[in-house]
């Protein structure tokens, strides 16, 4: 037996193991049924199970698995693209997969292969930067057409690409001046 503090009491008998936990006002919890004799606990189970779910959940909170879902309309204007485009950018990085759902309304559902399809694509090259696609709907699922995007793994910094844009300056075409000093040379 094993009490609250942690402290191992010895081998008791089961109802000497009750008692003692009764008088303490806790439970008698088997944490090693296969040892030889059974290991019991003395623990609060209330308490037990809550820091369970509490471990549960915030495991799952952060994990890549977790999905978040944006919604996007056929007349969404270029400056609204951009900030659900901005916050999608900034769920990826936190680990998230982005859920886009494009709702068709009326007469937009008669565009479904046509405008639609542009739209989603639109967004998937607004996105192509920091996320691929991980699925897409294959036709209309209810009123709505919908691409999962996931964040790409191992993309570059900012340092690196700034170091590689430099470098192939550097490299190019060999000339290293300015631009109009080059046409004015040619």
């Amino acid at each position: 037996m094993i009490d609250d503090t942690g402290a191992n009491i010895g081998v008791v008998t089961i109802d000497e193991a009750l008692g003692k936990a009764w008088e303490k006002g806790y439970d008698l919890v088997e944490v090693g049924p296969n040892e030889n004799p059974p290991v019991c606990r003395m623990v609060d189970f209330g308490k037990l199970k809550y820091r369970e779910r509490k471990k549960r959940a915030s495991s799952k909170q952060g994990a890549g698995g977790e999905l978040k879902e944006i919604g996007l309309s056929m007349k969404i204007g270029d400056h609204d693209l951009d900030v659900k485009i901005n916050r999608a950018k900034k769920f990826l990085a936190r680990g998230y997969k982005v859920k886009f759902n494009l709702l068709l309304r009326g007469r937009e559902k008669a565009f479904q292969d046509t405008l639609a399809i542009e739209h989603l694509d639109r967004v998937i090259e607004l996105m192509s930067d920091v996320a691929s696609v991980d699925s897409r709907s294959k036709g209309m699922v209810g009123s709505r057409l919908f691409v999962i995007m996931t964040a790409l793994r191992g993309k570059p910094s900012k340092e690196d690409s700034s170091k590689h844009a430099k470098s192939k300056n550097a490299q190019g075409d060999g000339e290293t001046g300015p631009p109009d000093e080059k046409r004015e040379a040619s």
